[in-house]
């Protein structure tokens, strides 16, 4: 069987809620062996969201998986050598603390990276390393807000947060990008870094169209600014469902869907003659569309519009998405099993596929401390030494 693309490399994952830990599952996913390291009382809160019956939450099932779990008190002068000792063997360390936690505790970049130079050290913060919020709590509502998210997808005058975490996420994933960057230059140079990966410049790196649009033009643009330009429409068919229709820049698109309508008299109509001239006059037409399309089915449309290889798709709800045959056809559906005759967990896959090195669901969540004994005897403490780390956990 063919190992992962990152077989081999050794996580340390000190995380919790959502942004270190999807880092952590995409490097899993890849093959790498993840530690994640958790507070022996009560761990990872998001282990306790609406979990019922079950060992840990939904979101903490989908976030940790493909990881192994251990406790240790990093507040304890026992707990803190044992985190030195796991970092001396592994090619990365993965955090999201404030600023100064780490330092606070001896494990900071320089601290650890001065007995494993090969270290790769990613720190997500909320605001950065430095600088003059670095000190204050980020959640992800708060960054999406600040970065520029929110503008671009909710009524500012009616300000109500929305969405998934964002610019967890998307901190998440940069995280990755950097940590990957880092383990390929580190074959040349020999030596690890460290990988600074802030929610903020990661939600701004996202946003950088809109952001380019500002600092080069003047230009803020607002939630419908990207629709207009890619002239983009949604409708509600005549059944109730609804679909979106993207005509992009192609004048062949906007003929075919005046066609499609009935309406090939708007392809002379000087509102909508040009692209320029759709963006200009967006709502009059998305008027225009929304009417003609109430007037079938979804399920008409989209054979009229695929027979015209015009861009459309349904707007799925995750009640719908999965019955979808594409998604179906793609198989990114997995079940993840759990012990003891638990039911398993449904969950979504891994986002990418490789041909020869797979990315995997290899392994549920771990429960909290689960592999503690394992991942210690590997790492070569003692049974004495494991004992005396048990201690201090229960004391603690």
């Amino acid at each position: 069987m063919n190992q992962g693309p990152l077989s081999g490399i050794r996580v340390i994952e000190l995380s919790r809620y959502i942004a270190a830990p999807v880092a952590g599952k995409a490097l899993g996913e890849m093959g790498a062996d993840v530690v994640k390291v958790e507070d022996p009382v009560r761990g990872d809160p998001m282990r306790y969201w609406q979990s019922g019956e079950r060992p840990y939450s939904p979101q903490f099932a989908a976030y940790n998986r493909n990881k192994r779990g251990i406790t240790l008190d990093l507040k304890t002068a026992r707990g803190a050598d044992a985190l030195r000792r796991l970092a001396a063997t592994a090619d990365v360390l993965l955090e999201n603390f404030r600023p100064g936690v780490m330092d606070r505790l001896g494990l900071d970049y320089t601290s650890l990276a001065a007995a494993n130079p090969r270290l790769v050290y990613c720190a997500i913060t909320g605001f950065g390393a430095d600088g003059p919020y670095a000190d204050r709590p980020a959640y992800d509502t708060v960054i999406s807000a600040m970065g520029g998210m929110y503008s671009q997808i909710l009524d500012t005058d009616q300000p109500q947060p929305v969405g998934p975490a964002f610019s967890d996420l998307l901190a998440g994933a940069f995280a990755v990008q950097g940590i990957l960057a880092a383990l390929f230059a580190r074959e040349r140079t020999g030596r690890g870094q460290f990988v600074d990966a802030a929610m903020l410049r990661a939600v701004l790196g996202f946003l950088v169209e809109p952001g380019t649009s500002f600092l080069d033009m003047g230009e803020v643009t607002v939630p419908n600014t990207r629709q207009r330009r890619a002239q983009a429409y949604g409708a509600i068919a005549a059944d109730g469902l609804p679909f979106v229709v993207h005509m992009s820049v192609p004048q062949k698109f906007w003929v075919a869907v005046t066609d499609a309508i009935g309406r090939p008299e708007l392809r002379e109509d000087p509102r909508f003659e040009d692209r320029d001239a759709r963006h200009d006059n967006y709502h009059e037409l998305d008027a225009i569309l929304k009417d003609a399309l109430a007037k079938k089915p979804r399920h008409e449309w989209f054979e009229i519009l695929s027979a015209a290889d015009v861009p459309h798709g349904p707007i799925h709800g995750f009640d719908t998405v999965f019955a979808d045959p594409q998604v179906e056809h793609l198989g990114i559906v997995t079940t993840v099993d759990m012990p003891d005759g638990q039911p398993p967990y449904n969950q979504v896959g891994t986002p990418i596929a490789l041909s020869d090195t797979p990315v995997e669901v290899r392994h549920r969540a771990p429960t909290l401390g689960e592999h503690t004994a394992e991942v210690l005897t590997e790492t070569g403490f003692t049974a004495e030494e494991i004992a005396g780390l048990a201690n201090d956990s229960e004391e603690a």
